[in-house]
């Protein structure tokens, strides 16, 4: 979902698998290292997360520097953090964050309400003229610019609430692997941008949704558990996965021409 908003933009953020792993590090590091409680130790995570968000707005929005480079680099230098706080895998997560995650209210896993918050928010968003304005200057930024809007201050604010999303993600994978390490994220990079693209939303921007995103998301782990249980070799799966995105890219393609 974090990766959609920028997709969405017109963008792409290379650094969200980094930033999961520094804040998981940091819900794994910081209590023992301050005394923190789990609220402090939340809060200042989400204060990083946003300041992520920050800086790589300010570099794509207001200095234009390219997405991909500077992503690229911001995120080596959240890996970077996550291994000063954590060279070794190893820490606590607060108990309290997976017990959370493990409780259920008769069916309804407590663990859902971020991914629905998450849903909530953006669809909100979409009725107010900020989620116009982001959709919008992804279709084209010019045209938007043109219009009196500006445009550094959309994609500044999207990658801030792409990486309020990143919060999120970080704060369920901390909670299900109850320890930290510094390269728990970085797997996510590569398969936020496979589950956009599997679901339906344009590299070019302005084009797809956030429900599209999550299919996407459940198509990838379809993978993984049909190449799991038919007992093909896991070394396959990035295979089957690749094809499945290629094949994903090719119809977006298809959909997008326009007959003359």
């Amino acid at each position: 979902m974090a990766q959609a908003v920028i997709v969405l933009l017109g963008e792409l953020d290379l650094s969200v698998g980094s930033g999961i792993s520094l804040i998981n590090c940091v819900l794994a590091a910081v209590p023992s290292l301050t005394g923190w409680g789990t609220a402090a130790t939340c809060v200042a995570a989400l204060v990083i997360a946003v300041a992520a968000g920050v800086c790589n707005g300010l570099l794509v929005g207001y200095l234009r520097q390219s997405a991909l480079i500077a992503t690229f680099a911001t995120g080596a230098i959240w890996f970077g953090g996550a291994l000063l706080l954590m060279p070794q895998p190893g820490g606590a997560v607060p108990e309290i964050l997976g017990e959370w995650f493990a409780m259920r209210v008769g069916v309804f896993p407590l663990a859902a309400i971020p991914v629905l918050a998450a849903c909530a928010l953006w669809a909100l968003l979409q009725r107010h003229r900020f989620g116009r304005r982001l959709i919008a200057t992804g279709s084209s930024a010019d045209a938007v610019f043109k219009s009196g809007v500006d445009t550094r201050l959309v994609k500044l604010l999207g990658y801030v609430l792409a990486w309020l999303f990143v919060f999120g993600a970080a704060l369920c994978i901390s909670a299900q692997t109850s320890s930290g390490d510094a390269r728990l994220g970085l797997p996510y990079t590569l398969n936020s941008v496979a589950a956009v693209v599997i679901g339906g939303i344009s590299l070019a921007g302005g084009r797809g949704s956030m429900l599209g995103a999550i299919c996407g998301a459940l198509v990838l782990v379809l993978i993984g558990n049909v190449v799991y249980f038919a007992g093909i070799p896991s070394n396959y799966q990035e295979v089957f996965k690749g094809a499945v995105i290629l094949l994903a890219l090719g119809c977006t393609f298809i959909g997008a021409r326009k007959p003359a």
